[in-house]
């Protein structure tokens, strides 16, 4: 077999040489018809005018491109490629239904006479819109908020307001336009530049796409920044409760209140004018409604909203009255005369003492410190006040007094002092009785 093969090698080459020089020549004198397709030949736009002139947009929906089959010899239809076709979209010739012819020729000429092309795209489909112009009111949208030692005082932004044109679809989807700002790292006065963004009815991002023009694509933000500063309140009242009852306390939703603001930084307390409450001939629970923010000097401001009016109360209640029985032995005698002794005619007292309930009910009557003064007595029978020291929030409600029986030592034969018998002994029992 590689004898056959490689036998007159020379001669086998020499004729396989002329059979591809043979093949050549019948190809180029034949040249046969045949069929291509040629895809992506962009469609250029004319007339445009027609709908620009009334102030209208397009957006083209299909036809940017077109595909067309190409038949001719193969010598020329091999070599062709999408840069050698024209294809051109009149907007004069649009039609009611907003399509428009395309038309497609060789760029070189020299094709007509022997090419032939057909269209697989035909027309180029427009969506036409009315341009509408708009003006939106710029808001201000804090992505980050201040730190809870810092208010937020006057916002302001440059310009307020952007115009919009674009087409009727993006006008109706645009609900809102806005600038986000962070103020997260700010401790004091700033400016800034922020972006302005446009927004849909569900708060998405509104699909500004071609044919917008704005007037300002940025606006200039500036802000107070100020100091919070936590001060309490001061309550006072005006008039008097009814008899038998007193005023415990008066006090307000909240015992300290956050402001901030030029000279918050000199206030100590906000105090409330003591006519905002009238007591006059109360016997309950007195609660009105006051305007906090009227008691800020002008720039001081609350750093809560839900803080500018606030229900201060009155608290108001009955005085109770008690009775309890103190023992003689408990009632010390001061400043006995020199040379006299002196005794307490009765067993007991009783006293008498008004105050809120929760005075009586820590009261110990041990802590009376009872004592009668006998500096200006005579000898015989006295009527001297008792006094006490009495604790907080109570009163004695009448006079105590007792009899005390003043009278002259004597000295007997041995030289003993002895006391004149008075018929009565000086009660020294340690027993407490309390009745109330």
């Amino acid at each position: 077999m590689k004898k056959i093969l490689t036998n007159n090698i020379a001669y086998k080459l020499l004729s396989l040489f002329f059979a591809v020089i043979f093949w050549l020549i019948v190809v180029n004198i034949d040249d046969p018809e045949v069929t291509r397709t040629i895809q992506g030949i962009p469609v250029t736009t004319l007339d445009e005018e027609v709908i620009t002139e009334k102030n209208q947009v397009y957006t083209i929906l299909s036809g940017k491109e077109v595909t067309v089959t190409i038949k001719g010899p193969r010598s020329e239809v091999d070599k062709m490629s999408k840069e050698d076709f024209v294809a051109e979209a009149p907007f004069s010739e649009k039609s009611n239904v907003d399509a428009v012819p395309i038309y497609v020729k060789f760029r070189n000429s020299k094709y007509d006479k022997d090419c032939e092309i057909s269209q697989k795209t035909m027309s180029m489909k427009l969506e036409i819109e009315n341009i509408v112009t708009k003006t939106y009111e710029i808001e201000i949208n804090q992505t980050s908020g201040l730190t809870s030692s810092y208010y937020l005082g006057k916002e302001s932004i440059e310009p307020s307001s952007v115009t919009v044109s674009a087409p009727e679809s993006v006008i109706n989807q645009i609900k809102h336009v806005g600038a986000d700002v962070d103020l997260s790292s700010h401790t004091g006065d700033f400016t800034t530049q922020l972006n302005i963004k446009y927004y849909t009815a569900t708060g998405t991002l509104a699909d500004m796409k071609s044919n917008v023009k704005t007037d300002t694509d940025t606006v200039n933000y500036t802000a107070k920044v100020y100091p919070v500063r936590e001060v309490p309140l001061k309550f006072g009242t005006t008039g008097t409760v009814a008899d038998g009852y007193e005023l415990v306390e008066v006090t307000g939703e909240k015992n300290t209140l956050k402001i901030a603001g030029p000279g918050a930084e000199q206030i100590e307390s906000i105090v409330f004018p003591d006519e905002l409450i009238n007591i006059s001939g109360a016997s309950s629970d007195i609660s009105v409604s006051v305007d906090v923010s009227a008691q800020l000097p002008s720039g001081v401001f609350l750093c809560s909203e839900n803080d500018s009016t606030m229900n201060v109360t009155a608290k108001i209640e009955k005085l109770v009255t008690s009775t309890y029985r103190i023992p003689i032995s408990e009632i010390d005698k001061n400043n006995i005369p020199d040379g006299y002794s002196a005794e307490i005619v009765q067993s007991s007292i009783n006293i008498t003492l008004s105050g809120l309930q929760k005075y009586h009910d820590s009261f110990n009557v041990n802590n009376l410190n009872a004592y009668v003064d006998l500096k200006n007595t005579v000898e015989g029978n006295n009527e001297v006040i008792v006094k006490f020291t009495l604790p907080e929030g109570l009163r004695v409600v009448s006079e105590v007094r007792v009899n005390v029986l003043i009278t002259k030592n004597n000295s007997n034969n041995n030289g003993e002092t002895t006391t004149a018998s008075t018929g009565s002994t000086e009660n020294t029992s340690n027993t407490q009785d309390i009745s109330q």
